[in-house]
C-alpha cells in the first residue's frame, strides 16, 4: 500500500510539472488531502477497534485502486482537487487499522519483532513507490505509474479479502505470558516517564514527517525545475529508503532496546538532520544531498519507531492510539508541502523549503527540551 500511495503522490508531483501548474498548489493539493487523513484518522482507528479490522483494510485498498485509475483524466486543477481529498480518506481507512492488528498479539519483544517486519516492509514499498515512478515517468506520456498503483491497489484488495475467508483477524488475542516477556515488562520504566517519552517522540516524529512531506509531496517538482532528472532523484529517494530500511531492521534487535526512554538519540538524529538541510540550501551537490536524505532517513526510522511502539505498548484501545500516531505525523505530511510551496514560489527561492525544514526540526527541538525540563522527575538521558 505505502508502494501505491508513494508513487501516486510522487508521479502527481510530476504530472503537476507536467500540467504547468505551481508549487503553492501542489502543496494545497496534498495538504488538502492529508488533512482529511488527519481529520478521520482518529475516528476509523476507533472504528476498526470495534468492527473487523479487515473491513477497513480492504475498503481503502479498493478506494485508492478507484482513485489511482482516475488520476491519468484529470487534466485541470479542478480534477485533482474533486480526486485528492478521497486519497486521504483511503489512507485513514488504512493504516490506523493496520497498525493496530499487527500489535493485537503481544508486547515487549513480541510487538518489537512484529514492528520491525512492519517497518521493514512498509519503507520499502515507499522507497520503490518514487523510484518506480522517478524511472517510468515521461513527459510524453506522464501516467503510466498511476495505472501501476492502480493495478497494486487492487492486488491488495484481493490478497486481503482472500485472508479474512482464512480468519486472518483473530479476536481476543492471547498475550504472551513466556519467562522472557515477564522479564521484559518489569524493565520497563514508570508510567510518568512513558507517558513524558511518548510526547517527546510524537513531537520529534511530526518534525521528521513534516520534512518527508516536503521531500515526497513537492522535491519532484522542484528538482525538475532546479535541471535535475527524475532518474537523478528517484536515486536520491533511493538513499533515503535504503538508510531508513537498514535503520529499522537494527530496531527489531534486542540491542536496541539500549536507546529506549532515551533523549540523547533523538536529539542527535535531528541535529544530524538539521545539518543535512542547511546543506541541501547552501548546496546543489550530489553528494552534499545524498548525505541530507540519509541523514534524515536516520532521523525519521528513530523518531517513527519511537512514536509508534510507545504508542501501542501495553495500551487497550490500540485503534485509537494508532490514530493518534497516524494524526500526528499526517500533520507534519500536512504542513510540509503547502509551507514548503509557498517558500519556494516566494522571493526566498526555489531552495528555500529545504531551510524551512532545518527551522522547522530546531523549533521541535526547542518543544522537547522545554518538555524535558518540566518533568524533572522522568529519568530520560
Amino acid at each position: 500500500m505505502d508502494f501505491c500511495f508513494s508513487a501516486v503522490f510522487t508521479n502527481t508531483a510530476f504530472y503537476s510539472s507536467y500540467l504547468h501548474l505551481t508549487s503553492t498548489f501542489l502543496g494545497t493539493l496534498t495538504a488538502i488531502s492529508t488533512g482529511i487523513y488527519v481529520i478521520l484518522a482518529i475516528p476509523f482507528g476507533r472504528l476498526s477497534d470495534r468492527i473487523n479490522r479487515t473491513h477497513n483494510l480492504a475498503a481503502g485498498c479498493l478506494l485508492l485502486a478507484i482513485l489511482s485509475f482516475s488520476l491519468p483524466f484529470c487534466f485541470r486543477k479542478l480534477h485533482l482537487a474533486l480526486v485528492f481529498p478521497c486519497v486521504g480518506v483511503s489512507q485513514a481507512l488504512f493504516w490506523p487499522a493496520y497498525e493496530a492488528w499487527l500489535a493485537e498479539r503481544g508486547s515487549g519483544r513480541h510487538l518489537i519483532k512484529r514492528l520491525r517486519l512492519f517497518n521493514l516492509f512498509w519503507s520499502t514499498g515507499i522507497t520503490a513507490g518514487p523510484v518506480t515512478s522517478s524511472y517510468l515517468y515521461r513527459g510524453k506520456n506522464p501516467v503510466i505509474p498511476f495505472y501501476l498503483a492502480g493495478g497494486f491497489s487492487l492486488l491488495n484488495w484481493f490478497t486481503i479479502n482472500a485472508q479474512a475467508k482464512k480468519h486472518l483477524h483473530v479476536e481476543n488475542p492471547a498475550k504472551p505470558t513466556s519467562s522472557l516477556e515477564n522479564t521484559w515488562e518489569e524493565t520497563q520504566p514508570p508510567p510518568t516517564t512513558q507517558r513524558i517519552f511518548l510526547q517527546i517522540a510524537r513531537i520529534s516524529n511530526f518534525a521528521s514527517w513534516f520534512c518527508l512531506g516536503v521531500l515526497r509531496r513537492i522535491a519532484p517538482k522542484l528538482t525538475l525545475e532546479m535541471g535535475i532528472s527524475a532518474k537523478m532523484f528517484g536515486n536520491l529517494m533511493l538513499t533515503l529508503g535504503g538508510v531508513q530500511t537498514l535503520t529499522f531492521l537494527w530496531f527489531g534487535t534486542d540491542n536496541s532496546t539500549r536507546w529506549h526512554y532515551r533523549l540523547t538519540p533523538l536529539v542527535c538524529v535531528q541535529l544530524l538532520a538539521v545539518m543535512g538541510f542547511v546543506g541541501m540550501w547552501c548546496w546543489t551537490h550530489a553528494v552534499i544531498w545524498a548525505f541530507a536524505f540519509a541523514s534524515l532517513a536516520v532521523c525519521a526510522a528513530v523518531t517513527y519507531f519511537s512514536s509508534l511502539y510507545y504508542s501501542l505498548h501495553e495500551e487497550e484501545s490500540k485503534g485509537d492510539k494508532s490514530g493518534w500516531h497516524e494524526a500526528i505525523l499526517g500533520s507534519g505530511i500536512l504542513l510540509g508541502p503547502v509551507l514548503g510551496g509557498v517558500f519556494a514560489d516566494s522571493t526566498l527561492g526555489i531552495k528555500s523549503p529545504y531551510l524551512l525544514c532545518a527551522g522547522v526540526i530546531a523549533f521541535c527541538l526547542f518543544l522537547e527540551g522545554l518538555k524535558r525540563l518540566r518533568a524533572p522527575e522522568c529519568r530520560i538521558s
